[in-house]
């Protein structure tokens, strides 16, 4: 017979039938294959193990090792490598017995053609190649795993933007800098955020906020001192581990400076500035995970600063953070609960005292407390989560059917006064929520007056605008409130659709002996009067400084002087003791 391409060389022919043996020998050399024999199961073996060959022919009842110990030998030693079973047994169970143990095929004796050894060598090899086949489909496809997981474990340890180390190569730098047992000081945690980042991704596109990022990278793989680590935690926010503490006020100054010169990008130089927050191992954490959470709340505390600062964690801002999330938690739910609620504060004409209006403001009582949330304290919550937007529509609705509901029960009050946040007044829509809740509660529009204070209206001027001028074709009042404590260019301030100032209490607490904050406000009225604007002096607290405000032609006066904000029941009996 021919040997085709796949089959074996090689063939080891193990048995105890001298004749048999070399029959079977001869035939398969004159077929072309390389012939290895052993007259018992044992020297079939030692064969097997020398030579190795591609296929097994074996005898099955031999003394000593017989046939199915060969087979339980070899599938031991080597499981793909073919073993057919050659017995003058006919019994069908040890056929099922030696398939069993491993064998591939059974030939029964005697064996009157050899040809039947070329078609169970075809279909053994047949068998045999698709298996080889399965097997490196297999081992293949276990590589492609194997480099895939490889992969996403880099993709873990380092970043693939930047190439700096990330949470998991951290964590096991960390945690070998917590088990060596030489550490002589502190391990310091530093939460880097950019500052700029945001507003590069805005007007360049996050392309270029990518090449930022991998430039400041570079930065600071190349400039980092020699007892720190520099990984990237994500968006903006890279750590540096600082293993020498007096070094650590160093390296922040170094962080700045290295930030300092500009970075080109799309042929535009900017200037990046940094916030960083600062975690001490073991004073603020045992882990790295809780160090970077407190590193995270210190850095919080430093962006409240301003850009470009720095902030160490303490204890008191981790009780402030528990607090503030505690606080967020419950402000989500608090509308659906029915936790907040107005008061009412009068505004009065400062010549008679007459009540003249109201300001509408705003309260939480949580349900699981006894006390009332200072506003100071809530609503910086509600503006930076953006809640503010819902719970101000809530206000200026609630304001304006409590305004009419008291219209009908006394003469026409003037107006009532809504603050109106930033975040309110750009999230796009003010106008169209105003026309609603007119529509809904029928109240009419120059009653009501929106309060907004002079940082909003001096940011994105040409939107700024174009938004006053829609509310204006309302018919609203709107009013500058805590005037004075911001930088409004009088050339915008002319061209705004304002009805009113209101000038802010920290000049009105100085009165009557401060001579600065009388001059500022002897100029705020002026500046209104030449404008045609009302005026109205808020935190006006004793009788000299209602007879310096109404004497120096201030229209309109708050406080408490007058009155403290009240809830509605107390409001109206106050109306009701107007003449």
């Amino acid at each position: 017979m021919t040997i085709p391409p796949h089959h074996p060389q090689s063939i080891l022919v193990i048995d105890d039938d001298a004749a048999l043996r070399r029959s079977i020998v001869a035939y398969l050399q004159d077929s072309g294959f390389q012939v290895h024999e052993a007259d018992s199961g044992e020297a079939g073996l030692r064969q097997f193990d020398a030579a190795r060959p591609d296929l097994v022919l074996t005898d099955l009842m031999m003394p000593g090792l017989d046939g199915l110990g060969v087979v339980t030998a070899i599938h031991a030693r080597s499981p793909e490598t073919p073993v057919v079973i050659i017995s003058g047994n006919g019994s069908v169970s040890y056929a099922i017995e030696t398939v069993r143990k491993g064998a591939w095929d059974y030939i029964t004796k005697p064996i009157h053609d050899f040809a039947v050894l070329e078609q169970v060598i075809a279909k053994v090899n047949e068998r045999a190649a698709e298996l080889l086949t399965t097997r490196r489909r297999q081992e293949a496809l276990e590589q492609t795993v194997a480099d895939q997981g490889h992969r996403l474990q880099q993709m873990e340890r380092l970043d693939p933007l930047t190439g700096l180390p990330m949470r998991q190569q951290l964590r096991e730098l960390f945690d070998g800098f917590v088990r060596s047992a030489d550490h002589a000081c502190d391990l310091f945690i530093i939460l880097m955020d950019l500052d700029n980042l945001k507003s590069v991704n805005k007007t360049l596109g996050h392309e270029a906020g990518d090449q930022l990022l991998v430039a400041v990278a570079e930065r600071l793989r190349q400039h980092k001192p020699p007892t720190a680590t520099v990984g990237r935690l994500g968006a903006d926010h890279f750590v540096i581990m600082m293993t020498d503490c007096r070094e650590v006020h160093t390296c922040i100054q170094a962080l700045r400076q290295l930030l300092a010169p500009p970075f080109t990008l799309q042929g535009s130089e900017l200037f990046i500035t940094a916030c960083l927050g600062v975690a001490v191992f073991p004073h603020d954490g045992e882990s790295l995970d809780s160090l970077l959470q407190h590193a995270n709340a210190a850095l919080s505390q430093a962006k409240l600063l301003g850009s470009n600062r720095y902030a160490f964690y303490s204890s008191e801002l981790g009780d402030r953070l528990r607090t503030r999330m505690t606080r967020e938690a419950g402000l989500h739910r608090a509308l659906e609960r029915n936790e907040f609620f107005l008061e009412y504060q009068p505004k009065v004409l400062a010549k008679s005292s007459a009540i003249c209006g109201m300001e509408a403001l705003l309260r939480w009582q949580p349900f699981h407390q006894p006390e009332l949330v200072s506003p100071a304290d809530f609503i910086p919550i509600l503006e930076e989560t953006g809640m503010i937007v819902e719970v101000g529509r809530w206000v200026l609705e609630t304001a304006c059917r409590q305004f009419m509901a008291w219209q009908g029960l006394f003469r026409p009050l003037p107006q009532v006064s809504v603050n109106i946040s930033a975040i309110q007044f750009n999230a796009g829509d003010l106008p169209a929520t105003v026309a609603r809740i007119i529509a809904q509660t029928g109240i009419t529009p120059d009653c009501l007056c929106l309060e907004l204070t002079e940082s909003v209206v001096m940011q994105e001027i040409p939107q700024t605008m174009a938004t006053l001028h829609d509310l204006q074709k309302l018919g609203v009042r709107l009013s500058i409130d805590d005037f004075g404590t911001g930088y409004a260019s009088l050339n915008y301030l002319q061209r705004m659709p304002l009805s009113e100032l209101k000038i802010d209490r920290s000049f009105v607490k100085e009165l009557p002996q401060g001579k600065n904050a009388l001059a500022i406000v002897q100029s705020v009225l002026s500046l209104a009067t030449n404008l045609g604007l009302t005026v109205v002096a808020e935190g006006v607290e004793t009788p000299e400084q209602a007879a310096l405000l109404a004497a120096q032609g201030c229209h309109e006066l708050q406080g408490f002087h007058f009155s403290r904000p009240l809830l509605p029941p107390q409001f109206l009996q106050l109306l009701s003791l107007q003449p």
